[in-house]
């Protein structure tokens, strides 16, 4: 069945790459708020509606239906809404002018194209201004329940050609906070969801707009596991016949990794639904290396097309992660590796039953013909190749176990995040645990550092010339073989060491951690001075080698705490989760997020206990002290 409801992102050509990109998460608003009039940076938005028009033909020609784009607080004036919240000067208020009156002419051409156009939204937004209005931020405040009313009335009554919203309610705040427009994780439970869906759906009614619900949670409070449980899905949806509710749902249980099974929620009863897929794939490089998506979108797509209460899907061009670099766009707002991922997507929303291995190659062909076939054909395998390199060399293979902790589904990939490998041994120790032969996992990933440096060279070998764009595709590949070799000596080293601490049995590691460190400084030199290709973040790892050549002891004596630590967690969920709702019961909610922010980050400094990244992404740490 075709996926009738095609969606993609528009976020990639208002990118400044020349520029620091650090958040993907959402429109650069970073790049383009100003703290003063005219409160956007009125040269960069512009070059980027002039690109977003090139972007906008090319996604419709591969089959996309409508876009996405961000946010609704930077596009609400309420100058439209029963109640005007804002003064007439209000940055706030101008900003959100500017902005429509930028992003006007590439919507209303988006919607004469017969495209539907989507606006995101966090809840719970919320601005100064707002916040002195609507009082207490929390889920049963009913000025806030009217604030969110009048801020739908205001959007679509200015911007008639939008379509609907998809709301967020499950990763704000914190790391996605910009310019004063902050995001509080409030509707953590059944009923507050549901008496949000309650207040926005009657204006998307009354309007005759959408209202896409994601479902996308983090573990917080009840609902934290929304994303992957059936039970908690139909406790939220079962009973929704609106037909302007939809409900969006990433395709794994999880974020957007490969080797995990089919989201479980999908095709519950309930709204009819759309399916989250990724193109410039966030967790595997962020596009600067081919990671294809053919066997991993043919099996998600088809999966979705087999349910009748599946009507589409929304593919991430440009959307998520923190990380990167400029080779991660092109000069339209994606590079090669995206382009050819969004047409593969978009094909197989059209027509799932494809042979997409077949299109990707005749998509190579066409799209580098200039080069000639032979190296058309070369990129083509490199990409098709990608996929199984990927899944050996910077997963692990295989799946290590579908676990749950807590709300979350435990990745299959743990060892690095983004752009950061991580030493967390926890992690390490989990790892070694579950995979049924680390040994062959090692082996494994060195046999896909091995074919991705031939592929590379097959590549440059094939190239007619060397212009801008070839040169970056042989480097791409070059980065790809790098970062395999980097990924092979790190779990070469680690796997052993935590399954030392868990088992006891002493082993010689010193030809490892020689070899990662020579890794670690090879991929520095070769790196370390690009913003195209940058190098990955390796002064976690590195700083875990001095401690290890330093202070192996010690640092074996922390593997050991961090393997009873994880022999815990995974026996005992039930009994810590009891706990952790007893110090709820004996300590304020204030005071449990001021603990939890205060002693955490340095506790994980001294115990390796989690990823650093994780202090620096997403939502506070306070926010999971509810």
């Amino acid at each position: 069945m075709t996926l009738s409801l095609r969606l993609i992102d528009i976020n990639g050509p208002f990118i400044d790459p020349s520029a620091p990109v650090r958040n993907w998460s959402s429109f650069p608003f970073s790049q383009i708020d100003l703290p003063v009039p005219p409160y956007v940076a009125e040269a960069q938005i512009q070059r980027g509606v002039e690109r977003a028009h090139t972007y906008l033909a090319a996604a419709q020609a591969q089959g996309y239906t409508g876009i996405v784009i961000d946010n609704l607080a930077h596009l609400v004036t309420f100058d439209q809404a029963p109640k005007p919240y804002y003064t007439p000067h209000s940055p706030y208020r101008l900003r959100a002018l500017a902005y429509r009156a930028a992003l006007a002419p590439l919507l209303t051409e988006a919607a004469a194209r017969g495209m539907q156009v989507y606006v995101t939204s966090d809840m719970q937004w919320m601005t100064p201004e707002l916040r002195s209005q609507v009082g207490p931020l929390f889920a049963g405040n009913p000025r806030l329940d009217e604030l969110n009313q009048a801020a739908l009335i205001d959007l679509f009554t200015a911007l008639p050609m939008v379509s609907g919203v998809i709301i967020r309610i499950g990763e704000t705040g914190g790391a996605h906070d910009c310019a004063g427009y902050t995001g509080h994780l409030i509707y953590h439970d059944v009923a507050a969801i549901r008496r949000l869906i309650a207040t926005l759906l009657p204006v998307c009614n009354r309007f005759d707009r959408h209202l896409i619900m994601r479902t996308w949670t983090l573990g917080i409070g009840e609902a934290g596991d929304l994303l992957s449980s059936p039970d908690r899905y139909r406790a939220v949806f079962a009973d929704q016949r609106d037909p302007h509710l939809l409900v969006s749902l990433k395709h794994t249980p999880a974020d957007f990794f490969r080797l995990l099974p089919v989201n479980p929620t999908l095709g519950l009863p309930g709204p009819r639904q759309i399916v989250e897929l990724q193109n410039r794939r966030e967790y595997e490089l962020f596009g600067l290396v081919p990671s294809g998506v053919v066997e991993l979108h043919s099996a998600a797509i088809r999966r979705a097309a087999a349910e009748p209460r599946c009507v589409g899907i929304w593919a991430w061009n440009g959307t998520g992660g923190w990380g990167g670099g400029a080779a991660s766009l092109g000069p339209n707002g994606w590079n090669l590796w995206t382009e050819a991922s969004s047409a593969i997507t978009a094909a197989l929303a059209q027509q799932p039953a494809i042979d997409a291995a077949a299109f990707a190659r005749e998509w190579f062909a066409h799209r580098l013909a200039v080069y000639g076939a032979a190296f058309a054909d070369a990129v083509a395998t490199a990409y098709l190749k990608s996929e199984s390199l990927i899944e050996q060399g910077w997963y692990f293979g295989q799946s290590p176990g579908i676990e749950r902790f807590g709300g979350i589904v435990m990745p299959s990939l743990l060892w690095i995040w983004w752009m950061r490998p991580t030493v967390a041994l926890p992690v390490w120790v989990y790892l070694s645990e579950v995979l049924p032969d680390p040994a062959l996992v090692i082996e494994r990933a060195g046999y896909a550092a091995q074919v991705a440096g031939e592929l590379a060279d097959l590549v440059a070998l094939k190239a007619p010339s060397f212009d801008v764009e070839v040169s970056q595709i042989v480097t791409s590949l070059r980065y790809l073989h790098d970062a395999l070799t980097l990924s092979q000596a790190t779990r070469a080293l680690l796997l052993p060491l935590a399954a030392m601490a868990r088992d006891g049995q002493p082993r010689d590691l010193e030809a490892e951690t020689r070899a990662l460190r020579l890794a670690i400084e090879y991929h520095q030199r070769q790196w370390g001075e690009r913003a195209d290709f940058p190098p990955l973040e390796l002064a976690e790892l590195s700083r875990f080698l001095d401690r290890w050549e330093q202070a192996p002891r010690l640092t074996l004596t922390k593997a050991r705490l961090a393997a009873r630590l994880i022999r815990l967690a995974r026996r005992q969920q039930h009994r810590l989760a009891r706990a952790g709702a007893l110090l709820g019961l004996l300590l304020p909610a204030r005071l449990r997020r001021q603990l939890l922010s205060a002693a955490l980050p340095w506790l994980s400094r001294q115990l390796d206990l989690l990823p650093t990244i994780f202090f620096e992404a997403g939502p506070p740490i306070g926010e999971w002290a509810r």
